[in-house]
């Protein structure tokens, strides 16, 4: 699994997709995670995923270092189980600060055109 590959020129022009989109599987990732692939993408909500990556094979991550150090390496190169918290973050961060902008805007121009930034929000102010 990797990230794409403009993931950073996405995130400084706020364009990042959904997390779902920011990901790409690799050949490979299927044997670890079959049954969240389909289509060649990602189904399903993919914390869910990661999480079950976790509980499946990493519950016992020292065990299974001991084990099978080749196959808990495979699984901490492919699935950024380091980062993958910090990745749905900031996709998700970048989704709603898009949409309220969105509505803001949305507002601003349509009922207070003539209003600045300041005084709008001065609306919302406790009284």
């Amino acid at each position: 699994m990797k990230l794409i590959d403009d993931y950073v020129e996405r995130f400084h022009c706020d364009a990042l997709p959904s997390v779902e989109k920011c990901f790409i599987i690799e050949d490979g990732d299927e044997v670890y995670i079959n049954k969240w692939i389909h289509k060649g993408k990602i189904s399903g909500n993919v914390k869910d995923m990661f999480e079950w990556i976790e509980k499946k094979y990493l519950s016992n991550k020292s065990q299974l270092k001991k084990t099978d150090i080749k196959k808990f390496n495979d699984i901490y190169k492919r699935f950024y189980i380091r980062n993958w918290r910090i990745i749905i973050l900031l996709s998700d961060y970048q989704k709603k600060y898009r949409y309220y902008n969105n509505a803001i805007n949305s507002i601003k121009s349509k009922s207070y055109s003539n209003m600045s930034s300041i005084e709008f929000l001065k609306l919302f102010d406790k009284k």
